[in-house]
C-alpha cells in the first residue's frame, strides 16, 4: 500500500479521490479493497491531512439511483439510520455522502468478521445483543423499505422480476404458496427499523459488542426477520439458534424458534430474487444467477427439513389457539 496523493488524477480508484478531495484538499492518501459488497464497492482509506491529521476511513462507491430502486435500495433510509443509531454503537459513523457521484464516507471500524473469530458463540451471543439494542429502540418505526418487510418486500421484488426475467421469476413459483402460509402462521407483529442484510460481511464483531455495516435495505419490519436472516447467512446450527435468541431475548422458546426457523427460507427467497434483480443493474462483475439458483436449492433444502416442517406446525397451531 501506497501513499498517493489526491493531485495525481490518474491513480487510484476515482470515488477515493473525489471524496479525499472533497474532505481534505492537498492530503495524500492510500487506499486498499476491501471484500464483500453486491452493489457496491468499498476502500480502506489512510489519509494523512494537510494539517497533519492521520485517520483511517471506508470509501464506498455505491450504485448508482436508477438501480438502486430496483433492487429495494433506499438511500434516505440508510443515512438517516446510521446517524440515528451511532450513539448506541451499532453503525459506523457517516462522515460524508454525495448524489453525484454516489459515494458514502464511514469511520474505518477495526472489527474481526463471523468468520474469522475465535469464539463462535461468544460472537454470535453479541450479534443477538446489537439485534436485541436496535429492535427495542426502534420499535414501532413507520420507516417503511422497499423489501425490508418479510412479505410486502418480497411480494415488491418478486414483482420487479416479474416484469425484468418473466422466466426466471416462474423458478421461484413454487416458494410462494409456502410464503402465503408462513405470513399465515406468523400472524401480526410490531415493526422495528431492520438491517435487512445480516450476512457475515456486514457484521463486525468487536470485544464487546457487534456492529453491523452497509444499511441500503434498513426499513420497517418483523424484528424476528434480522434474526433468521443472521441464522441463514451465518449458517448457524440448532443449538447456536438458541444461543443467539438466548442472547436476543432472553430466552430461546420454541414460538421463537419456529419464527426464526420460517424466516431462514424467506431470507433465502428474498436473497435469490434480490440476485435475479440486481444481476440486470451491470454494477458488478458477479454471476448472481448462480447465486440465485444457490438460493433455490437451499431453499428446497429448509422447505424439506424436519425442523421447517414442525415449525410451521407449531405456529399454525398457535394461531388457530388465538383464533
Amino acid at each position: 500500500m501506497s501513499a498517493v496523493s489526491n493531485s495525481e488524477v490518474s491513480i487510484g480508484p476515482p470515488c477515493v479521490r473525489h471524496a479525499v478531495t472533497r474532505l481534505w484538499p492537498k492530503a495524500t492518501w492510500a487506499a486498499v479493497p476491501l471484500d464483500g459488497g453486491m452493489t457496491n464497492r468499498n476502500f480502506k482509506v489512510a489519509v494523512h491531512t494537510a494539517e497533519g491529521e492521520r485517520r483511517t476511513v471506508v470509501v464506498q462507491e455505491q450504485l448508482p439511483d436508477q438501480h438502486a430502486g430496483r433492487v429495494g435500495i433506499r438511500r434516505e433510509n440508510q443515512t438517516r439510520t446510521m446517524t440515528d443509531l451511532v450513539d448506541l454503537g451499532l453503525a459506523p459513523r457517516v462522515i460524508a455522502h454525495w448524489e453525484d457521484p454516489r459515494v458514502l464516507v464511514v469511520e474505518f471500524i477495526d472489527g474481526t468478521l463471523m468468520s474469522a473469530v475465535a469464539d463462535r458463540l461468544a460472537a454470535i451471543t453479541l450479534v443477538g445483543r446489537a439485534l436485541a439494542k436496535l429492535h427495542r429502540h426502534t420499535r414501532g418505526t413507520t420507516m417503511r423499505g422497499l423489501i425490508s418487510d418479510p412479505f410486502t418486500g418480497t411480494a415488491w421484488i418478486l414483482n420487479e422480476v416479474k416484469s425484468e426475467s418473466p422466466d426466471l421469476a416462474k423458478e421461484f413459483g413454487w416458494t410462494l404458496d409456502i410464503l402465503a402460509r408462513i405470513e399465515t402462521a406468523r400472524g401480526a407483529y410490531t415493526p422495528s427499523v431492520l438491517h435487512s442484510d445480516v450476512s457475515e460481511g456486514n457484521v463486525l464483531i468487536l470485544p464487546d459488542r457487534a456492529m453491523l455495516i452497509d444499511w441500503e435495505y434498513a426499513g420497517a419490519g418483523d424484528p424476528f426477520y434480522d434474526v433468521g436472516d443472521f441464522a441463514e447467512k451465518a449458517k448457524l446450527t440448532s443449538s447456536e439458534e438458541e444461543v443467539l435468541l438466548q442472547s436476543y431475548e432472553g430466552n430461546a422458546s420454541q414460538a421463537s424458534l419456529a419464527v426464526t426457523r420460517l424466516y431462514r427460507f424467506v431470507s433465502m427467497l428474498r436473497e435469490g430474487l434480490w440476485s435475479v434483480s440486481a444481476g440486470a443493474t451491470g454494477f458488478l462483475e458477479f454471476d448472481y444467477a448462480s447465486y440465485a439458483q444457490s438460493c433455490l436449492t437451499r431453499m428446497t433444502e429448509i422447505s424439506q427439513s424436519t425442523e421447517f416442517g414442525a415449525s410451521l406446525h407449531l405456529l399454525e397451531r398457535i394461531q388457530e389457539e388465538k383464533n
